[in-house]
């Protein structure tokens, strides 16, 4: 199972994706009340790739075996856009829509197991991935097309 991917060539309509567009070009960016308090395992792209790699190196280990691929470091999504506001150097203009019935307050990796059997150990800082990400965003998308609409 995969917690929280975020990185290069995110899906549009994520989080972070929709963030990084409403700061750079000064949109509001809309967030359901309460969900800045929502814990999660964010988890760089990278990570994910290594812990798929290291499946596919072990394969006599994995075979039949379920692995939870993410991060023990979990952070609010508060915590998360405050990071892109800093790489950014610019506040996001939030706009909070109701709250939405049945949304998780938490979700965290527990990877213990990919650990132990697989020797995953995931390194990348949500201060480092989500500056990747704005930079790639940056780089590749803002200004080019409008996806983000």
């Amino acid at each position: 199972m995969l917690f929280s991917v975020y990185g290069e060539r995110e899906r549009p309509e994520k989080l972070y994706p929709k963030l990084i567009d409403a700061i750079l070009n000064d949109k509001p960016f809309p967030l359901f009340e309460g969900s800045q308090e929502h814990l999660r395992s964010y988890t760089y792209v990278g990570d994910i790739i290594d812990g798929l790699v290291l499946i596919l190196d072990n394969f006599e280990k994995s075979a039949g075996e379920i692995f939870n691929l993410g991060t023990d470091q979990a952070i609010t999504t508060g915590e998360g856009i405050k990071i892109v506001e800093d790489v950014l150097g610019k506040k996001a203009v939030l706009d909070i829509k109701p709250k939405r019935p049945g949304d998780q307050k938490e979700t965290h990796a527990c990877i213990d197991k990919a650990r132990r059997i697989l020797g995953y150990n995931p390194t990348t800082t949500p201060q480092v991935g989500l500056k990747k990400e704005v930079d790639w965003f940056k780089e590749k998308i803002w200004k080019k097309i409008d996806l983000y609409l």
